[in-house]
Parts: C-alpha cells; sequence; structure tokens
C-alpha cells in the first residue's frame, strides 16, 4: 500500500503531462486563427448595424448581391449579372445558382425580396434604404432566380449601391419574434458560435458555403481588447495571431520586428469633427467656419494618426482619389476665424463641449489637440469622452456639441456626400439640410458618366464645404498586424475585414 501511495503521484503527474501534451498538440493542429478586434461589435444585425467594429465581424458571415473586389472594382457576389431597363426605372439581377444559407437551404429570389423589403421598412430602422432603391423601391422575384427593383425616378448607381455587407441576404429565420437579429443566417464563409456579447464570439467554417475550397480556416476566435497597448503586447506574446488595428504610434516598432508582419494601406475613410447644428452658437454657419479656420490640421494628423495622414482642407475626399475637387478654402488662418467670431456677435468666444469616444484613443488624441487650437481664438471647451456604446447613444439623439469621430468604407463618390448629409438620412448626426445640395446629390444616382457625375458633386462639395457640418482633419491610413505564419489576409483600403482566404502555415 506504501509503494501504492508513493506511485499514485508519480501516474497522475505523468497523466496530466500527458494531457497537456495532447491539448497543446491539438490546439496546434486546429486551424484557428486568434484575433483581437479594437472594438466591440454594436450588434450583428446587418440592416441596422452602422459601426466599422459590427462590419468587422459580419463581413465574414452575409453577402450581399454585388460586392468590391480587393481592388474596389464593382464585383458579381449573390448575382452574377444585371441589366437596367430602358426607361432607367428597374434593374434586373440574375442570382447565383447553388447557393445555400448556413442552415442548408437554398437561397433564392424569395429570400432576396425578404431582406430588401425588411430594409425598407420602417420598422426595422434602418440606415441602408437609399442604397436598395429609396423608399419608395418595389422588389419582386420574377422566378426562383431572378429579381428585380423598380424605382420612382431612374438610379443608374444601385450594383455600386447594394455592394455593401449591410445589404446582406439574409434567411427570414434569423429574425427573431421582436423582429430583431441577433445572429444573421447567412451565405457567408463562416457562422457565428459562442457568441458572448460583445466582446468574443467564434467563428466557424460554414461547411455548406457556395464557394469550393473556402474558407481555408476552420475557425477565427475573436476577442475585444479595446486598449492599444494591450492588444499589440497580446500579438508580440503570442497570446493572439492577428490584431485588426495598430496604434500609429507603434507602427514602426513593429515594422522592425521580424517576428510581426505589419499591413499598411491607404484609407478610403475621413476623419473629422460633426458640429450639432441644432445648438447655438453652432446653427451660424460663420461660427463653424471659424472652428475650421482656427484648426491646424497637421497637428491633428500627427497627434491622431502619428503623420500616417493625409490633411483635409476641403471637402472629405484626398488628392489621391479621382473623386477629389480642388475647392479647399480651410487653410490655417486664426485670425480669419477671430474676424469671423466676431461678425457673428462672438468676439469673447464662447463654450462648447468636444465629445471624442475613449474607445478610439486617437479621437481622444484629436480632442485634445483641437481644444487648445480653438482656446486660441476664444472658443473654450470640455472634453467628454464615453466608452463606445455611449457615444453612439449621445450621437444619434444629438446630444452633443461636436463629436469626433471617422467614416469608412466610401467607395463611390456618393458614400461620402449622401448618408451622412442628405436632409433627414439616418446617419446624418448634425442636423444638417440644404435643398439645393438634396437635389445635386439626387442627380448624381441617376447617371452613372464620371465626368458628369464629378461635375454636380463638386457643385454638391462646394455646398457643403461652405456650410461646415463637419470640419474635416485628415484621410488616414488602415494597419493590421499579424504573426508570419498568418498567410493570405489582405488589408483593403475600404477597410472590409475578410478572413475568408486567410490561412496558417505552419
Amino acid at each position: 500500500m506504501n509503494k501504492l501511495k508513493l506511485m499514485l503521484p508519480i501516474v497522475l503527474l505523468i497523466a496530466a503531462i500527458v494531457g497537456i501534451s495532447l491539448t497543446t498538440s491539438a490546439q496546434m493542429s486546429e486551424n484557428v486563427l486568434r484575433s483581437a478586434h479594437d472594438a466591440e461589435w454594436t450588434g450583428l444585425d446587418p440592416h441596422v448595424a452602422s459601426t466599422v467594429s459590427s462590419f468587422h465581424v459580419l463581413a465574414n458571415v452575409v453577402e450581399s448581391l454585388t460586392t468590391n473586389s480587393d481592388n474596389i472594382e464593382l464585383t458579381p457576389l449573390l448575382a452574377t449579372d444585371w441589366s437596367q431597363s430602358e426607361d432607367g426605372l428597374t434593374w434586373t439581377f440574375n442570382l447565383r445558382e447553388g447557393v445555400t444559407f448556413s442552415n442548408g437551404e437554398e437561397m433564392t429570389s424569395e429570400h432576396v425580396v425578404f431582406s430588401m423589403s425588411r430594409i425598407l421598412d420602417p420598422n426595422t430602422g434602418s440606415g441602408r434604404v437609399a442604397a436598395v432603391g429609396g423608399p419608395d423601391a418595389v422588389w419582386e422575384a420574377i422566378d426562383s432566380h431572378t429579381v428585380t427593383v423598380t424605382t420612382p425616378a431612374p438610379n443608374a448607381i444601385l450594383p455600386v449601391l447594394l455592394a455593401g455587407r449591410s445589404q446582406a441576404v439574409v434567411h427570414p429565420d434569423s429574425v427573431d419574434e421582436n423582429g430583431v437579429i441577433v445572429i444573421p443566417i447567412g451565405t457567408g464563409p463562416f457562422i457565428v458560435e459562442d457568441l458572448d456579447g460583445t466582446i468574443s464570439m467564434r467563428l466557424v467554417k460554414n461547411e455548406n458555403y457556395w464557394q469550393e475550397g473556402l474558407p481555408l480556416l476552420d475557425a477565427v476566435e475573436i476577442s475585444v481588447i479595446q486598449e492599444d497597448a494591450a492588444r499589440e503586447a497580446a500579438l508580440l506574446g503570442g497570446e493572439v495571431d492577428f490584431i485588426n488595428a495598430v496604434a500609429p504610434q507603434a507602427v514602426q516598432a513593429l515594422q522592425d520586428n521580424p517576428d510581426v508582419n505589419v499591413l499598411v494601406s491607404p484609407a478610403l475613410a475621413y476623419k473629422y469633427i460633426g458640429l450639432n447644428l441644432m445648438r447655438e452658437p453652432l446653427n451660424d454657419a460663420r461660427v463653424r467656419q471659424a472652428i475650421a479656420y482656427a484648426i491646424n490640421r497637421d497637428d491633428l494628423c500627427a497627434a491622431g494618426d502619428f503623420g500616417l495622414c493625409t490633411p483635409l482642407y476641403g471637402g472629405p475626399i484626398d488628392t489621391g482619389n479621382p473623386w477629389h475637387f480642388d475647392y479647399a478654402p480651410y487653410s490655417y488662418d486664426p485670425d480669419k476665424a477671430r474676424a469671423l467670431l466676431a461678425e457673428a456677435g462672438l468676439a469673447d468666444g464662447f463654450e462648447m463641449e468636444l465629445m471624442p469616444t475613449s474607445t478610439y484613443q486617437d479621437t481622444v488624441r484629436q480632442a485634445q489637440v483641437l481644444q487648445a487650437q480653438l482656446a486660441a481664438v476664444g472658443i473654450r471647451t470640455t472634453i467628454n469622452a464615453p466608452e463606445w456604446a455611449e457615444w453612439l447613444e449621445l450621437e444619434g439623439n444629438f446630444r452633443y456639441d461636436g463629436y469626433i469621430c471617422s467614416w469608412n468604407g466610401l467607395t463611390d463618390v456618393e458614400n461620402y456626400f449622401y448618408l451622412q448629409h442628405r436632409t433627414d438620412e439616418v446617419f446624418n448626426f448634425t442636423g444638417y439640410s440644404n435643398s439645393d445640395f438634396d437635389a445635386l446629390v439626387d442627380q448624381g444616382r441617376q447617371v452613372s458618366d464620371f465626368d458628369e457625375r464629378y461635375a454636380i458633386y463638386e457643385q454638391a462639395n462646394r455646398i457643403l464645404v461652405d456650410a461646415v457640418p463637419y470640419v474635416y482633419f485628415y484621410n488616414p491610413a488602415f494597419t493590421r498586424a499579424m504573426n508570419p505564419r498568418v498567410q493570405g489576409y489582405v488589408l483593403r483600403s475600404d477597410n472590409n475585414n475578410l478572413y475568408m482566404n486567410t490561412y496558417l502555415d505552419g
């Protein structure tokens, strides 16, 4: 008995070591990417979600009729081809056959009509109504794999507008008894499992995925690490394989590390402060113009993104974009800012609150620099930096003076102007309204010729720049960092975060 007692701890130790070895071996043999995202998703209903953090997940779960390639070229996805009627009022989309949802059911035209109609339903509260034809659009199933959409006025760019994952085709069973989608049933390469609120989830391979051989990963384990240094430490320490954002001040050090691959891409995005036009004195265009003249964009670029950015002195589109417009009146001019404030009856300045979010530290850094710059012209500011969920609630309910944020995924000129600026659009959080501007952006949807559209949006841009509901700071860059064994991931300028072609080498 004594010998047995002596041997028992040894046997248990051996068993434990073998167990650890088997567990480690099993973990290493799993084709699983461990990914750390920088912000909590704010919901997984593609028709309602509006944040990049949500679509960094949803892009892998749901799909749209059209899409953009890695080079941002319009490409078929769930539709194989499309055509417009001679009168310009009706588009016909032929659907890809053999596509199934993750629940195994074949996708048909009825599913497309259901999804587009749900977006159009005012009860859904979607901000994507314009992208599926507008409130009076009618989607119809012609046969099992043909759909049409008819609009009151010609819409020349509808296939372009449909390319976003927010216009996704989902299975009706995705919608619960309250009309909400918690986890979508989509046609994408992955399925959401093990969802833990807004902080972690597991994306598992969709065995029914229609693109043969994809995805290459068995799963993606996503955790949220909001703090930049902690996220980068998790990568360097081997706790994760991939991070979807790198603090700009850390880019060079990580690029110099042979154990890390860093991707950097110019971004189809802009960073800005949105001003609440329903509050005095911000309802005076002269005051907003004064703010635009008071800021030094080079300093904001250096503080917010450590120089990985291009300052904007007028509208939201940078010089490398074919849709860039030359009108750029807002050079750094504090004297001009003071003169405009005096003209508005505010020679002694005024007080306002700046609202960045603590979730995105670049916005906090921008606010701190902006505070000093505005103080120099007599605008006295306080900074309120709530977490992301509270920030979204305050912004969405116009409970702010000036909110600091970014707008992403700008693949067409309309994306820069329509959703955030047209009267009464869901994402118009400044309260800006101008009938001439509205008429121009409506007209811009009715033509496809580049030169004709350019002339239209050039006028719209000038109206918007003069009105200054936004003060644009700069165009940023997107970054990713990963273990060198992570291969196949493409960093896109539209920030579409796709894991489908990603794999682990070794």
